[in-house]
């Protein structure tokens, strides 16, 4: 309630730094998909000239590419490379590109082979129904020429953001726990509820604040495209390992419940307290 009191506001803002910046011709690959929708909403309210090319508009590309002062990719990320690549043939070497999926150091290394102006890779972390930048994190992972960029950084900043720098590999370090090894963990609980049955309505009104928090995550999960979904697990050998290594320690775990193992929990318990410095 409070960050949409705070998205209202900042769309009523009538002035900012960003608001000295000339118009930007943008166009969006993939800017009728979900998150590609937010971009061009929140870019053509600040008053920027945003047009949108889909499969269907590629024999239009030297007319929506050729021409644009910034060009996003927002596509699925087994597409990336090869979009990256289609479109960089289109693009003026004054014009910046970037790219908006879960993966960097890919899509920023075909970037930067492609293309010879200034790239940049952004990583939205937050799904495509919140309202704005307010309370949202990007992540920014630099390649050539960032100060291209400035003015969209900004923006994002001006309008609630937080923009995080860092190299294309610490993200994709960290994504391989921040999102892989976690949407498997709900994932799984989810698939375990409905192999249950369980009735979540019911269980719901006996449940502490703590497990209705969890329940309600877990069910955002399941309202998702299910392809974006088993596509950031499945989009890295990496994810694949490190879901493998979690799922062996699910086991383990599991070995000690079934043997009532008190001590061996007790010692994992212990062992773990240490790690978070309690």
């Amino acid at each position: 309630m409070v960050q949409s009191c705070y998205a209202q506001r900042s769309q009523d803002i009538s002035s900012s730094s960003t608001d000295n910046v000339a118009p930007q011709k943008i166009t969006i690959i993939g800017g009728c998909g979900r998150m590609g929708r937010f971009f061009t909403n929140q870019l053509a309210i600040a008053g920027h000239i945003v047009s949108v090319l889909e499969n269907e508009d590629w024999d239009r590309a030297d007319e929506l590419l050729g021409s644009a002062d910034l060009v996003m990719v927002s596509v699925p990320i087994e597409w990336t490379t090869e979009v990256i690549e289609q479109a960089a043939q289109y693009l003026a070497p004054t014009t910046a590109l970037c790219d908006l999926t879960s993966l960097k150091v890919e899509p920023v290394q075909a970037m930067l082979h492609h293309h010879s102006g200034s790239v940049m890779g952004l990583h939205p972390m937050f799904g495509p129904n919140v309202k704005s930048f307010v309370g949202q994190k990007v992540i920014v992972c630099p390649g050539r020429n960032e100060e291209s960029f400035q003015w969209l950084l900004e923006l994002i900043q001006d309008r609630g953001g937080e923009v995080i720098v860092c190299t294309p590999e610490e993200h994709d370090r960290m994504m391989v726990i921040i999102q892989a090894t976690r949407h498997f963990s709900r994932f799984s609980v989810g698939v375990f509820l409905a192999q249950e049955k369980v009735d979540i309505e019911r269980s719901l009104l006996m449940s502490s604040f703590s497990y209705r928090q969890e329940i309600e995550i877990i069910k955002r999960l399941f309202t998702q495209n299910p392809n974006l979904c088993v596509d950031i697990m499945l989009a890295t050998p990496e994810r694949c390992q490190a879901i493998a290594r979690l799922a062996d320690t699910y086991n383990r775990l599991a070995m000690l419940v079934a043997r009532k193992d008190r001590e061996g929990l007790i010692k994992e318990f212990e062992t773990s307290t240490n790690f978070f410095g309690f």
